[in-house]
């Protein structure tokens, strides 16, 4: 039961952001550290929830988050939810890019739609670019990423995109 909740936790995190088809791939490899207050897995209902300074390690990766929910459907990952007051990622990139960094009250991942919501001066950045707003919704399937303020017209989205370094010729 344990090792299911753990395995289910990994496999969120493998896919959890944008850019993380290029983090570090030696991170699958690594053994997975998880450290809460708590832990409750309910295999009838397919949750499992882990809460109070939720910590995860697993090789360059690193998150925090106040709760953690993991959701299965039939035995097989579905979704997570990581909420708190500050929830963090991060995770070195391959090929000497730098790390991706992601933060906010709430990061949503579904799995079948591909879809990565974060929720609350939700910031992402990967290596020197970012961007930040209330809401961005990332479409892992179709690469599309939707951004949006606060309803209170607060926190407006903004973007910071480095210029590209040409490439050396020969």
């Amino acid at each position: 039961m344990y090792h299911r909740a753990v395995s289910h936790l990994f496999l969120l995190l493998a896919i959890l952001l944008p850019g993380a088809a290029l983090a570090l791939s030696a991170d699958r490899e690594q053994p997975i550290h998880i450290e809460a207050d708590s832990m409750t897995v309910d295999d009838s209902k397919g949750v499992s929830i882990y809460q109070g300074r939720v910590s995860y390690v697993q090789g360059t990766v690193r998150m925090t988050a106040d709760k953690v929910t993991i959701y299965s459907v039939n035995g097989e990952f579905d979704r997570f939810e990581a909420e708190g007051e500050r929830v963090n990622y991060r995770q070195l990139l391959d090929d000497d890019k730098g790390e991706l960094q992601a933060k906010a009250r709430l990061i949503d991942y579904r799995a079948a739609q591909g879809q990565i919501l974060l929720k609350g001066n939700a910031h992402v950045k990967r290596g020197e670019d970012e961007f930040s707003g209330s809401y961005i919704e990332y479409d892992a399937n179709n690469d599309i990423v939707n951004a949006r303020k606060a309803a209170n017209g607060g926190e407006r989205v903004q973007v910071v995109i480095q210029p590209r370094e040409k490439e050396k010729a020969n």
